[in-house]
């Protein structure tokens, strides 16, 4: 099968090379016909060691920022904070870094023609076939998750027409040398000259030829005449997901040998055919296609900048959103790391944003549609972030912000996973980032309804959250309302009467929405599992108190409890509209007057020379699904968007290449033609005029639905709704509502 997604020439550099991964091992593939340059990432790969950033004075400092914000200097609190209470932050130096480069040097002769480089997203596979001399090649690339090694197969149709040289090298920190017949490369990593020494590693290339021959030179491997090649990539490394403090004791050279072994008793076919199966168990799951005229065939790199410059390309966006499936499952693998800004395709050993994990926005982003788009096993990664980073964040909670219980996260954290605040106020100060990580178990819990899940790992996430909510809130001298701070939103600074900058506040909308979901949450969790305490009721009591975001005299919802102005009024984060998405506090139907500020504040930032980044118009577009303007949403989707995506089409975020915030865009899909945020499934709840016509399968809801949907003209054909549980739902289909009690695999068809 022909790919939509192709180029018809070789990547000039990263930002059009193609991606390959099994949620572990990563690489990118570039597809030069003289030289084949293949960039290897393993998730582990980090600079460290771990650092104690907590600040033991924190408490008191705490206390007096919040004397000074209550008393109406937040210019004075922001000093206080960023001079004695931030760590500077480790080194920018210190990063998530690539494992090195495989490159493949063939020989040169005779004119190309027929170039293609395509990736086939249904198999997971990267092809990439040409003409030289009068002989066609074809070459094959693909991480596999069943036997854990990478896999690159090249073929000619002429015997004996097959041969290169392969090395391997890094920029720094490790070391080649020929292993019989394999390359083998190790080290350890480190940064800023050798003083961030992290993770040790060991990669090992082996190489099976069909015909011709194979010989080890000083600087790599020779391959000769060959009718067929294929190479295999082993790597391991010493770090510990579960105790990142302490390096791994493996044998990683014997681990690395072992994958190989067993990866050469297996056919290339039969590899091939293993890899596409377990990754089609996935990829199959859900599907969305609207009907449109024949797409473009053009490469994709045009299409992408064509539809920027406002062309008219309907199939680009279904395009996309398997494009997007392929990334979450080839970067997320349950049992494995969470993706971070990278994924596992960083190419620089200093990574913008140090490659972290951002927890005011991006790390969840990259995680927002697995759960409606069927890929819960993909989601899991993010769920082991939040448990470590809820070790850690005790401590930081305990020592560094006067909390006797729970777990905060920061801004940022990396392999060490570190939770102190750290840094600038406005970015830095920042203690909701665990707190929204946490809002994600609970996501799973009720689009699967795994309640053995729920018991022994959503619960502890979600009552450490709550209780550091109730011990952080302190009550507002004026009202008595418990409010949260000193925090920024993030990373807006507001402007004072005076003309004065500054970020710092009590109360910020941003915190007392998520404080407020994580209150519920736990709640919920506890309602579900039979628990009624002391601990429940101190929540509930908690929540009872909790100052909500009200609206200002200009009809916005305020971002800050005073009606301070924005220094920036095009912002990009869209944080104090939290609570209507990601969260669902405010919905249309329940909260219509703060729906409504939520849309004028929206306007505003929109109309004020919105400063727009690939995520943040992933964020927009799902902010205009939950308010049902579908038609703008798919609008910003088709032609905006696309102005913010490089040629292989990763996210642009600060002229920066990023990749799992790319996830807000299919979620918004999603929600144009299902929701379940308001406890109903709510069938085609803003679709778009254009998307008249198509069909969904294998979308998932809360309350542990999978529903199948078509629709003709605008108007739904048919609904299938298939539970994973006994219960009971309500399903609407514009004003028309219906109820059902169903059993656990049972398959209801729907009609209106």
């Amino acid at each position: 099968m022909t790919s939509p997604f192709w180029y018809d020439a070789p990547a000039g550099d990263w930002t059009s090379a193609l991606p390959i991964g099994n949620g572990r091992i990563g690489g990118m593939i570039f597809g030069g016909v003289e030289e084949e340059l293949v960039l290897l990432n393993e998730a582990s790969v980090w600079c460290g060691p771990p650092e104690d950033l907590d600040n033991p004075r924190g408490p008191q400092l705490i206390a007096q920022m919040r004397e000074l914000l209550f008393a109406g200097k937040p210019v004075e609190a922001e000093e206080l904070c960023e001079r004695e209470f931030l760590h500077p932050d480790p080194d920018e130096d210190r990063c998530y870094q690539p494992l090195g480069f495989l490159r493949l040097r063939h020989g040169s002769a005779g004119e190309v023609t027929g170039y293609r480089r395509e990736l086939d997203y249904d198999r997971a596979v990267v092809g990439t076939s040409f003409e030289r001399g009068g002989t066609g090649y074809r070459r094959e690339a693909f991480v596999s998750a069943p036997d854990q090694v990478m896999v690159l197969r090249f073929t000619a149709d002429e015997p004996g027409a097959i041969s290169f040289s392969a090395s391997l090298d890094r920029p720094a920190d490790a070391a080649m040398t020929v292993w019989g017949d394999c390359l083998r490369l190790s080290g350890r990593v480190s940064a800023s000259g050798g003083r961030y020494p992290g993770v040790s590693f060991d990669a090992l290339v082996g190489v099976v030829a069909n015909g011709g021959d194979v010989v080890a030179a000083a600087d790599g491997l020779q391959v000769c005449g060959a009718d067929g090649v294929t190479l295999f990539l082993a790597v391991a490394t010493d770090y510990d997901l579960h105790r990142p403090e302490v390096p791994s004791r493996r044998d990683r050279m014997a681990e690395c040998e072992g994958r190989l072994a067993a990866a050469r008793t297996k056919s290339f076919a039969q590899l091939k055919a293993d890899h596409v199966a377990d990754y089609q168990q996935l990829y199959r799951s859900s599907a969305l296609q609207i009907a449109a005229p024949p797409c473009s065939d053009a490469p994709i790199d045009r299409r992408v900048a064509e539809a920027a410059n406002g062309a008219g390309d309907p199939k680009l966006l279904s395009v996309y959103f398997a494009y997007c499936r392929y990334i979450l499952i080839s970067a997320s693998r349950a049992g494995g790391m969470a993706m971070n800004l990278q994924g596992i395709w960083n190419p620089l050993m200093k990574a913008p944003w140090r490659s972290n994990w951002h927890l005011n926005i991006n790390v969840q982003q990259a995680y927002w549609f697995a759960e409606q788009g069927n890929l819960a096993e993909c989601h899991e990664p993010l769920f082991t972030l939040t448990e470590n980073l809820g070790r850690n964040g005790q401590k930081t909670a305990r020592v560094m912000l006067g909390t006797d219980r729970g777990f905060v996260g920061s801004l940022r954290t990396d392999a060490s996973m570190y939770t102190a605040p750290a840094q600038k106020a406005v970015w830095g100060m920042y203690v909701a980032g665990g707190a929204w990580c946490a809002q994600h178990a609970m996501e799973h819990y009720r689009f699967t309804q795994d309640r053995e899940f729920l018991a022994h790992r959503g619960l502890p996430i979600l009552r450490a959250n709550a209780l550091f909510w109730v011990d952080w809130l302190v009550p507002e001298p004026k009202t008595g309302s418990l409010v949260s701070g000193p925090t920024a939103s993030p990373e807006n600074f507001f402007l004072l009467p005076d003309g004065r900058k500054a970020s710092l506040a009590m109360g910020a909308s941003h915190d007392q929405e998520i404080a407020w979901n994580s209150l519920r949450d736990f709640l919920e969790a506890c309602r579900e599992l039979g628990i009624d305490d002391d601990e429940t009721r101190e929540v509930q009591a908690a929540m009872e108190r909790l100052a909500l975001p009200t609206i200002a005299p200009d009809g916005r919802l305020r971002e800050w409890p005073e009606d301070y102005e924005e220094s920036e009024p095009g912002h990009r984060h869209l944080s104090h509209l939290w609570g209507m998405m990601p969260g669902n506090r405010i919905t249309l139907r329940e909260n219509p007057e703060l729906a409504k500020a939520v849309t004028a504040s929206l306007d505003y930032r929109l109309s004020h020379d919105y400063h727009a980044q690939g995520w943040s118009l992933g964020w927009v577009a799902c902010m205009l699904a939950r308010l049902k303007q579908g038609d703008r949403a798919l609008e910003l989707m088709t032609h905006e968007y696309f102005e913010h995506v490089w040629p292989n089409v990763f996210v642009e975020a600060h002229e920066q290449v990023q990749v799992g915030d790319m996830m807000g865009v299919p979620l918004a899909m999603i929600e144009l033609v299902l929701q379940s945020h308001t406890g109903e499934i709510e069938l085609l709840p803003a679709l778009p005029q254009s998307w008249a016509t198509g069909f969904a399968t294998g979308l998932c809801a809360r309350g542990g639905f999978v529903v199948d949907l078509a629709w003709t003209d605008g108007e739904l054909d048919s609904a299938v709704i298939t539970a994973k549980a006994a219960g009971s739902c309500t399903v609407r289909y514009g004003e028309q509502v219906t109820s059902l009690e169903v059993e656990a695999g049972s398959t209801h068809r729907i009609t209106f």
